[in-house]
Parts: C-alpha cells; sequence; structure tokens
C-alpha cells in the first residue's frame, strides 16, 4: 500500500505519444500514477492504429491530436488521474519547464535530437529519465538515473547519462526510422512495457529492484540482451561529467514558413553533409522520389512533398504548419 500511496502521489512526463508512448501511457495510467503530462505535435493516422493502441479508427477520421486521444482515453482508465495534453513540439525552451514538473521522464520518441534534449534536462534538473526506441525488429531501454544518483545511493560512475554510451546523435539522414524500416507491433508493446516497468519501479520503490541495465530485444533473432551499466559513467562525459547541456541550450528557430509558397524551411539543428542517393534509397517506400536540380524530392502521402538539399536543409511544400514539418523532416530525415 505504500508503494501504491507513492505512485498516486508521483508525476510523470511522456514526450511522443506514438507506438512506445501509448504502451507506456497505458501501463502507467492502469498502475495507479497520479498525474501524466503528454506531450506530442502529431495527429493520429489511420496507419499508426497498426501499433498505437490508444488510438481508434475515429480518431484518426477526426484527425484528434494525439496527446489529447491518449489523455482521453487515461481519463477513462482513471478519472482519479490527472492528466494534461499538451499538442506541441518539445523544443529547448520548454523542456526545462516540462520535465523540473515531473518526478520521472518516459521517451516515446521516435528520433534523437529529442531524446539527447530530455537527457541534459534530466541530468540538469536532477530528473529521472527512462530512455526507449524501437524501430523494425529491433528494441533499446534502459533507466537514465545521473541526475539522481545521489538521491538513490549510487555512485556516479553507475549511474550513465545517454551520452555516456553514446556520446553523439547519428548524422543526419542516417538513422533508420518507423517510415523508413517499418516497425513490428509486438516489438513497440514489449519496448513500451519494459520502459513503463523502470518508471514505474522508479516512483515505488526508486533504484530497489531495478533493471539497472541497457536491455535490448531484438525480435527477428529472438533474443534479450542485458548490459550491465555499473562503471559505465564517465568523468569526462560532456553532459553529467562536464554539466555541459548544448541540447537545452540550444536555439530552436530551424523552421521557417516560407511567404505565400505554402511552404516551411526547416534546417538541421547542426552541419551536415548527406548523401542524397543513400537517402533516397531508404526514402524509396514512402512514395515517388528523386534525385534532380542537386536536391532529393519526395512525395509523402497527404499530399505534402519534401526537398532535402545536400546540407540537409528541407522545404516541405503543401504545408504553412511548423509541427507538420518538423515531424515529416524527424520520420524522414531526423533531426
Amino acid at each position: 500500500m505504500a508503494a501504491q500511496e507513492r505512485l498516486r502521489a508521483s508525476s510523470a512526463l511522456v514526450v511522443g505519444c506514438g507506438a512506445l508512448g501509448c504502451a507506456a501511457i497505458d501501463l502507467m495510467a492502469r498502475a495507479g500514477v497520479g498525474r501524466l503530462t503528454l506531450v506530442d505535435r502529431d495527429i493520429v493516422e489511420r496507419s499508426n492504429l497498426q501499433r498505437q493502441s490508444l488510438f481508434v479508427d475515429a480518431d484518426a477520421v477526426a484527425g484528434v491530436p494525439k496527446a489529447e486521444a491518449a489523455a482521453r482515453r487515461v481519463r477513462a482508465i482513471d478519472p482519479g488521474i490527472r492528466v494534461d495534453a499538451c499538442v506541441e513540439h518539445l523544443g529547448p525552451e520548454d523542456a526545462a519547464d516540462f520535465v523540473r514538473d515531473a518526478d520521472v521522464v518516459v521517451d516515446g520518441l521516435d528520433n534523437y535530437a529529442t531524446r539527447y534534449l530530455l537527457n541534459d534536462a534530466a541530468v540538469s534538473l536532477g530528473r529521472a529519465y527512462v530512455h526507449a526506441g524501437a524501430v523494425g525488429y529491433r528494441g533499446t531501454a534502459m533507466p537514465v538515473l545521473a541526475g539522481v544518483a545521489g538521491a538513490l545511493g549510487l555512485a556516479a560512475a553507475d549511474a550513465p547519462c545517454l551520452r555516456c554510451l553514446f556520446p553523439d546523435v547519428p548524422p543526419v539522414g542516417e538513422g533508420e526510422t518507423c517510415d523508413t524500416a517499418g516497425v513490428f507491433g509486438p516489438l513497440v508493446a514489449a519496448v513500451g512495457a519494459h520502459a513503463a516497468a523502470l518508471a514505474i519501479r522508479l516512483l515505488a520503490t526508486g533504484a530497489e529492484g531495478l533493471d539497472r541495465s541497457l536491455w535490448s530485444l531484438d525480435m527477428e533473432r529472438h533474443r534479450t540482451v542485458r548490459v550491465p551499466l555499473d562503471g559505465s559513467g564517465r568523468a569526462d562525459c560532456p553532459c553529467c561529467g562536464l554539466r555541459r547541456f548544448p541540447f537545452l541550450d540550444a536555439d530552436d528557430d530551424r523552421c521557417t514558413v516560407l511567404c505565400g509558397r505554402n511552404s516551411v524551411q526547416v534546417r538541421p539543428q547542426r552541419e551536415a553533409a548527406v548523401d542524397l542517393a543513400r537517402l533516397r534509397e531508404r526514402l524509396s517506400g514512402l512514395g515517388e522520389c528523386a534525385v534532380r536540380d542537386g536536391m532529393l524530392v519526395v512525395a509523402i502521402e497527404g499530399g505534402l512533398e519534401l526537398s532535402v538539399f545536400p546540407d540537409g536543409r528541407a522545404i516541405v511544400r503543401g504545408t504553412t504548419s511548423l509541427d507538420v514539418a518538423r515531424g515529416v523532416y524527424a520520420r524522414c530525415v531526423g533531426e
């Protein structure tokens, strides 16, 4: 009962209400977490229903924002839970405000840059962060405890942050996404459940009995691997060791509406050199795509067109919504 009361008095921030987020949100709501803050910039589409378990066809037909649809389902599960739906892009300007109000941050994301932003914010503000990711048949999850190591009685070396293990964001245009590589529905359910288990255990009992490993699941090869994190914390880590937070301190002015053109220009978060031929191969399943006039042009479902330049800059035609353009860029190119 004491652990259940701690859950009821706790709060969790879930960033990303896609497949991973849906699985984690559902389980945390049913476990009795007292407050859930759900952040997502996208709307429900029919193609989501294969794996995003909180949504139904009516949500897709109406184009309901994912955060709102997920919050509605949480209230139906347990009206006593306080649930806040935030339909917006989480960027450097507001990440700290969201993370500061949560006891644990849960990763439901599909891009690396925002994960590193959450890692910066969690370490900076002394919060626990549960990282999770899934694409194709493979997924991973791990607790990031660098910000709360002292409170949990852990040595810094035994509580690495994300950048201790993965120092750099993958190059623009190189990382796989669910749009380019697909994702197996049962995989995200399993990875989301593991992430929820980590968050629930942290809120209810702290580090006691917590799986403090980098956990990975490969449903193609039927293999689960756990890599212990003890001793993986680095004193020279730019984030938790040297306490530099470039993702949190960055200016997020990457998107510009192009006047009179029904288009948005999106710039990469860092300097990039994109191999357009390789990117064309990755995106060929999305629709007609061709390299012409020094750029890759891709026809996207819904009447949108994406043009990617060799420096990572892109133009999304057919919209003036910054969030829509960011979403297209993140799914197709990366962030």
